[in-house]
């Protein structure tokens, strides 16, 4: 990747991701950061990726499948409803990535079939996994965006 792409990348691409182990988080973050050269926030508390949303534009959600007091299902229904209305020039809500436990295998299928969400990663997560999801949401978003 070239720097003018890097750049191109940290400008338009942008994710946000919650979850409630800060261990998963840092894993998300230095994977992301450092290996796509891409800028990624991270939360902790469902309420407050809420308001992160809300206050910026994101180009795909990386949401914890069982949080605390939001899960992560319920947070993704909420922005989808409200996101396209906070933001001129775009029409929908960006794709979703779920993070998951082993017992989560039999209602990942049944959440998968919603097309909004791109994958679910099951814990315990691995680097090659993270970017290779991620990379994918990356070129089907690129792919939507010029058919709009």
């Amino acid at each position: 990747m070239s720097a003018k792409e890097s750049i191109e990348n940290k400008d338009s691409f942008r994710v946000l991701a919650s979850h409630h182990d800060t261990g998963t988080l840092r894993l998300l973050r230095d994977s992301v950061s450092n290996l796509l050269n891409i800028g990624i926030d991270t939360t902790p508390s469902s309420e407050y990726a809420y308001e992160m949303a809300i206050k910026r534009p994101y180009s795909l959600f990386i949401f914890g499948f069982h949080m605390p007091n939001l899960n992560g299902v319920l947070l993704y229904d909420l922005l989808y409803k409200v996101y396209p209305s906070l933001y001129d020039g775009i029409r929908k809500c960006p794709a979703v990535i779920f993070i998951g436990e082993e017992e989560d295998i039999k209602t990942a299928d049944q959440i998968r079939r919603d097309a909004r969400v791109k994958d679910i990663l099951i814990r315990p997560l691995s680097i090659d996994r993270i970017i290779g999801v991620i990379e994918d949401s990356m070129s089907l978003t690129k792919t939507e965006n010029t058919k709009i």
